[in-house]
């Protein structure tokens, strides 16, 4: 029973309502009516939302008004809703002139600081002025900042690319005076005169110069500052604007700027820079550079990369990481012998030795530490890298020697069967034994040799004890292919600083003299005793031989001591080799060059004269002395089966050697 009396209450309302319904009015108010002669004033899109200015810009902005009736000229005042603060100087109206659509005015801000964003917001109002009904604005919203830039300390390192990539020089770090600009969604960077000539102590002891090294007077524009700017957003994208920068070596202003943002929209193909832990990396294809009068102004994208250091350190950690060993800065390590042996090219030289200097000091595992160099090894411009640490020697993997082979570059590397080492021996030379495999870049071998480096600070003496003993004479003959092997006995001479040789065919012995203060064993010529041959006595005199292929009877054979304790013939040696004549006999009968002298304590403690042919003919000199080959002509390589070229676990590819 309440169910059916609250329904028909329920609709008895419900008529109630619709009976009310149909007796009220509702009144709608009419839409406004735009007047007759309204202007339409407008703010036009083409204003500038956010002005940015230079501290040096005067501080002022024009602002573009326009209107849809032009008709007649009217003054149309001007509300200003936001000045924050009031720091700009806004006119309380604008004039158009009839027929004139659009116009402008000044906003001037005089007291408005660095640093700090000022918002303004004009609004035009009244029927006569706006068209509600328009698509255009009757208002307008900008922002001022006049940037605050500080100067940053230490300033950053700049490595160029673009100019680089152009001419193709090679790339130098330089520092360039540094500002800042905090913008609120970015920061702003910017670099005074970044291309101007270099200081008069440029570079410093790290390497770094105070402007571009290739700039030459007169092709710098020193009569004002230009700048360099980038802006790093918020997602660590870096981009640079266009840059004069004041240089020009004859094709006009050189600039640079980013392409991807004024040149190009595809940002796939020209990238703009990043920023990660301090260090701005601008890509290849990522910035351009220009001249003015090359090309119409063309603008070239660079193929080298542009790298920007936050400061010295950083640019000096990152390119502490060796990439070739020929690029190290090393100190020359002076000492009376420094020598080499190649096995491989079956040559010695003098040879200088070096020590790297430890620009990464401070870290324990610093590449430089205990890194040596022999520079200029078997190619000029080319040396081996090797570390020694008091106890073992580490080769660096892959060296380029700078030798070719089959128009082939040939490399170094440790070797897997010749142990590198370092002694000392009796006369206190240091001794490096080098086990060095020469390979090509592919891993084929070409043989593995021990090579050996000899140094002492101190020169080595020896005593005239030294130079007495059973020797192996050697050397190429000078009348046919054949090689002298005399087992020879150095005794002391009868009289003081001599010596007597025995064992030097056609000779019963041949004088030699000691020189004490040049460690220095010499032979002049000298009449020899008569030599018996067959019951018959034949005269023989011995006489020198130059280099210039001459027989002397002046010239004297210097020897002394090598590395390998070898009497070899000094680098001041007049004369190189020797022929023993006879008169009787019609001539030269024996002769030979590059003599050595081999220690070989398991001769004879007697010898005698020895003769090396079956009959004594008279000879002719048919063989000149060898001329002087380029160093490392010739070489004992020959290809073997293709190895890995082993590559440690350390950074810098080495293999370690104990003693």
């Amino acid at each position: 029973m309440k169910t059916l009396i609250k329904t028909t209450l329920f609709f008895a309302g419900v008529v109630l309502m619709l009976a009310s319904c149909e007796n009220q009015i509702i009144e709608r108010e009419p839409s406004p009516v735009v007047l007759e002669n309204c202007l339409g004033v407008y703010f036009p899109s083409t204003n500038i939302k956010t002005v940015e200015m230079e501290p040096t810009q005067a501080t002022e902005m024009t602002i573009t008004i326009s209107r849809l009736d032009s008709t007649d000229a009217a003054v149309v005042p001007i509300t200003v809703e936001i000045n924050d603060s009031s720091v700009f100087v806004v006119p309380e109206s604008v004039n158009f002139l009839a027929d004139q659509k659009t116009t402008t005015f000044v906003v001037t801000f005089p007291t408005a600081e660095e640093g700090v964003t000022y918002n303004l917001r004009l609004l035009i109002e009244g029927d006569e002025f706006v068209n509600q009904y328009a698509s255009t604005l009757p208002f307008l919203e900008t922002n001022v900042t006049r940037i605050k830039w500080t100067n940053v300390d230490p300033p950053f390192v700049y490595v160029d690319g673009a100019i680089m990539a152009l001419f193709g020089v090679s790339q130098y770090p330089m520092y360039v005076e540094t500002q800042k600009a905090e913008l609120g969604t970015s920061v702003r960077y910017r670099f005074k005169n970044a291309f101007k000539l270099v200081a008069a102590d440029d570079p410093d002891a790290d390497g770094i110069f105070h402007g571009y090294p290739y700039n030459s007077p007169g092709e710098v524009d020193e009569s004002k500052d230009y700048y360099v700017i980038i802006e790093i957003d918020n997602d660590n994208n870096v981009s640079m604007s266009p840059s004069n920068l004041g240089v020009d070596w004859g094709y006009g202003m050189f600039s640079i700027g980013s392409i991807y943002g004024n040149l190009s929209t595809n940002i796939t193909s020209y990238p703009l820079g990043t920023l990660e832990d301090s260090i701005i990396t601008f890509p290849a294809n990522s910035l351009y550079f220009s001249m003015a009068n090359y090309n119409n102004g063309g603008k070239y994208p660079s193929s080298a990369t542009t790298t920007i250091y936050m400061n010295k350190a950083l640019y000096l950690k990152a390119n502490m990481k060796i990439k070739d060993y020929n690029d190290v800065a090393y100190q020359d390590i002076i000492g009376a012998v420094s020598e080499f042996e190649s096995a491989a090219y079956s040559e010695n030289w003098s040879q200088t030795i070096a020590k790297a200097l430890d620009i990464d000091s401070l870290n324990e595992d610093s590449e430089y530490k205990d890194l040596f160099y022999l520079p200029d090894l078997y190619e000029t411009g080319y040396g081996l890298a090797f570390y020694y640490n008091g106890n073992s020697v580490t080769i660096p993997s892959n060296q380029k020697t700078g030798k070719k082979m089959y128009e082939k570059d040939i490399y170094v590397s440790p070797s897997d069967n010749v142990d590198s080492k370092v002694e000392i021996n009796a006369k206190g030379v240091t001794i490096y034994t080098l086990g060095l495999k020469f390979h090509y870049e592919d891993g084929t071998v070409l043989g593995e040799f021990s090579e050996l480096f000899f140094y002492s600070e101190d020169p080595v003496a020896y005593a005239k004890e030294d130079f007495i003993g059973s020797f192996t004479l050697s050397g190429p003959c000078l009348f046919d292919e054949s090689v002298a092997d005399m087992d020879v006995i150095i005794k002391a001479g009868t009289t003081e600083n001599t010596f007597i040789i025995e064992g030097i065919g056609f000779a019963e012995s041949v004088i030699a003299t000691f020189n004490s203060a040049a460690s220095t064993m010499s032979i002049a010529p000298q009449a020899l005793a008569d030599f018996d041959y067959n019951g018959t006595m034949l005269d023989m005199t011995l006489y020198t031989y130059t280099e210039a292929g001459e027989v002397s009877d002046t010239a004297t054979l210097d020897f002394t001591f090598n590395m390998q304790g070898q009497l070899v013939l000094t680098s001041t040696s007049e004369a190189i080799g020797y022929v023993i004549n006879s008169t009787a006999a019609g001539g030269y009968v024996d002769g030979y060059y590059d003599l050595v002298f081999t220690f070989n304590p398991g001769a004879p403690s007697s010898v005698a004269a020895q003769l090396f042919s079956a009959s004594i003919e008279a000879k002719q000199v048919e063989k000149v002395a060898p001329s002087k080959n380029d160093k490392c002509a010739h070489n004992n390589f020959k290809e073997q089966t293709k190895a890995m070229v082993k590559r440690s676990l350390k950074t810098n590819g080495d293999n370690y050697f104990s003693n």
